[in-house]
């Protein structure tokens, strides 16, 4: 795996073109995807989950889906022996400030029953919004892993049936105008953001027909940033066997050890040490 330098904000992006027709066309194929898993997943050495190691998973679906899109995933990761939560997420569509408020007490409830940093598995805009949770509470995140999520020029990259859906949505819901576009400041602002301290696995793949495989990849440079490809459709990431192995292994990383003490923080403890009676 390899790893770049930390960088202070995200590089200028390449001019990103839209998914071509084809790449469009072989969104269809996720019904294979799923079953591709089921012929050789069952067979395909999956890495050993240590007690000590299981991570506990916050699963964030993509545009217009909801947790339902999210229950291969979820299925996958139980059976690897890691905990896995929802968000309560009928249809990820509506107001970015309003939709990360929400996830942010999600994350902060499971934080809390669980007592460890939280892995968030992102797909699509899902991951844009883990990017985003992983950048406000590094405290809570152990590590996030974006699935097919744009993060520069999304609509220059978008597919037109993407784009029209989102202002279509806009509509109906009667959003303030711009919404969901590239005019809604509260959503512009969680992209071309740097990735912060937590360990970042971006996956995307060159045969996507959603968004231009360009607009996932993080150029930042960061060393907790890694870029990985897969073959894979937008759709079909949720089941797609590719994806599921890069899910496996970085699950199985060891947990990141808590922070230590600033060495003023140890020098204040010394000194109260000091200051402490001794017992005889």
């Amino acid at each position: 795996m390899r790893y770049g330098q930390m960088a202070g904000s995200l590089e200028p992006a390449a001019i990103v073109r839209r998914p071509s027709i084809v790449h469009a066309f072989f969104e269809l194929r996720f019904p294979l995807e799923a079953a591709l898993f089921w012929i050789h997943g069952v067979h395909h050495p999956w890495p050993e989950v240590d007690a000590n190691n299981r991570k506990v998973v916050m699963l964030i679906p993509g545009f217009m889906a909801g947790d339902l899109s999210m229950t291969p995933l979820a299925s996958f990761c139980r059976w690897l022996g890691h905990r896995t939560f929802f968000t309560g997420i009928r249809s990820n569509s509506r107001c970015p400030r309003e939709t990360l408020t929400h996830l942010e007490r999600s994350l902060e409830k499971i934080h809390e029953n669980c007592e460890r940093r939280i892995v968030i598995i992102g797909q699509s805009l899902g991951g844009v919004y883990a990017r985003e949770l992983a950048s406000r509470r590094p405290d809570l995140v152990e590590r996030v892993i974006t699935l097919g999520s744009p993060i520069r020029a999304v609509e220059n990259s978008s597919s037109p049936l993407a784009l029209a859906m989102a202002r279509l949505i806009a509509l109906l819901r009667g959003m303030d105008a711009g919404c969901l576009t590239q005019s809604c400041s509260c959503g512009m602002a969680l992209v071309e953001k740097h990735p912060g301290e937590v360990p970042t696995t971006v996956v995307y793949s060159r045969t996507d027909g959603v968004v231009h495989w360009q607009s996932c990849l993080d150029r930042s440079g960061a060393r907790v940033v890694e870029n990985v490809e897969v073959m894979a459709s937008h759709v079909g990431m949720g089941v797609n066997i590719d994806v599921f192995r890069v899910l496996a292994d970085r699950l199985a990383i060891p947990a990141r050890s808590a922070s230590r003490p600033t060495p003023v923080l140890r020098l204040l403890r010394r000194q109260k040490q000091r200051q402490l009676p001794q017992l005889s």
